[in-house]
């Protein structure tokens, strides 16, 4: 994985925090290719597009399969998510934000052509959908072909080649049932051994090395219509991690749907989430420590889906608390509920959680908060002892002159 994760991935991607996966692998060894001349001509400076353009948008429901690659190994899942199409006035010029599942949640833009009798899209490769100037690269857009290849011991050799003939990718739009479909991608997860997965579709390559980053196939976009009330379905709480340091930090891997409980698709522009903990506690993102490097001005406790900064990912959320020290950020569990509001109209999902440790019995919540004057220790044989060793009988006295005894196995 590349030294500037974290921009990329506010795409997603912890490898742990996928849903819906449908092969994975452990390990793998990435063969070395010859550079594609999608990134050995790229420019040294690289500006990209974050701004919306000026035209027409129609907002879109990503729908087709991807696979990601990294140090740790490789995922196929389907895409999720949104992408947003504006149409530019002059009647041929088309923007795409996110085009690559891979990419959302960055918001750059590329830039495609319309056919002139309006029924498919070509967009020219060897554009960014991420670019870092501090380390001079980025992911570019190619095409290509890769094998997922079973050596066995959880290892897997991922094979990929790029192909230089391919100067675009073509999207053909269907007015009648509202989709745009890349055309000539194609894909399998389910081979016979030793081919774990064949695909063949639009990549996203780094341009420092030409190694693959992602690879798309089947890839179908369905129009959503006007946003209407509804409830949206339970988001996936995935993964929780404590840097195990006092002054550290921890995260919260998780995945939304953009469908209701129902399954209908949701429009994204409406959709926020909240951070709960413990015993439904709302957690507050507030300014002083999250303000300046988030780009908001006030506390919040409702997050826009897709929200970017240096903390906001789209599958992925960071704290500065862990849960070390005498200001722990929750007791057992954390959780995550979203919040849909159109016209007024709001629902809300059910808060899911993800329990992280045991739930503190009643005895621990009674005693948090007493000061501890004294512990002995004690055999089975009821024999003081100056250190436990074995099965050891613990008991605490706190200076209200309570006590608790504990069974202990050191």
């Amino acid at each position: 994985m590349k030294k500037f994760t974290l921009l990329v991935l506010s795409v997603a991607v912890a490898i742990s925090a996928m849903a819906g996966v449908t092969s994975r692998g452990e390990a793998y060894r990435p063969f070395v290719n010859p550079r594609s001349s999608q990134t050995v001509n790229a420019p040294s400076r690289v500006d990209i597009i974050t701004e919306q353009p000026e035209g027409t948008v129609v907002n879109y429901l990503r729908g087709g399969e991807y696979l990601l690659s990294s140090l740790f190994g490789y995922d196929t899942d389907y895409q999720s998510g949104r992408v947003k199409v504006v149409y530019a006035e002059d009647g041929h010029t088309v923007y795409i934000q996110d085009i690559m599942c891979y990419g959302e949640g960055t918001g750059v833009w590329v830039v495609g052509e319309l056919s002139p009798d309006g029924l498919a899209i070509s967009v020219p490769l060897g554009q960014y959908i991420a670019y870092n100037e501090e380390y001079g690269y980025g992911v570019v857009l190619a095409w290509g072909s890769t094998d997922v290849i079973d050596l066995g011991d959880g290892l897997y050799w991922l094979d990929f080649i790029a192909d230089d003939r391919i100067e675009e990718v073509i999207y053909s739009i269907d007015p009648e049932n509202g989709t745009i479909t890349m055309e000539n991608s194609e894909g399998s997860v389910d081979n016979p051994y030793p081919y774990n997965c064949v695909a063949t579709g639009l990549c996203g390559l780094w341009s420092d090395d030409g190694s693959v980053a992602t690879i798309e196939w089947g890839s179908t976009w369905t129009m959503l219509g006007d946003a209407v009330p509804a409830v949206p379905a339970n988001p996936e709480v995935i993964d929780f991690f404590d840097s195990g340091e006092e002054d550290g930090y921890t995260r919260l891997d998780f995945n939304i749907n953009l469908v209701d409980v129902d399954g209908n698709a949701l429009d994204a522009d409406y959709l926020t989430y909240s951070i709960f903990t413990d015993d439904d506690e709302l957690f507050t993102f507030d300014y002083a420590t999250y303000g300046a490097k988030n780009g908001f001005d006030t506390d919040m406790t409702e997050i826009p889906y897709g929200y970017g900064g240096e903390d906001f990912y789209l599958r992925r959320v960071y704290f500065y608390r862990t849960n070390m020290g005498d200001n722990p950020m929750f007791s057992w569990r954390i959780g995550m509920q979203l919040t849909y509001t159109v016209d007024g109209v709001t629902n809300k999902s059910d808060i899911v959680y993800l329990d992280v440790y045991d739930k503190p019995s009643a005895a621990d919540e009674l005693n948090a908060g007493k000061q501890v004057a004294d512990v002995r220790y004690f055999n089975v044989a009821g024999q003081e002892m100056a250190q436990p060793s074995g099965l050891t009988i613990q008991v605490t006295t706190y200076t209200d002159g309570t006590t608790t005894a504990a069974k202990v196995i050191k």
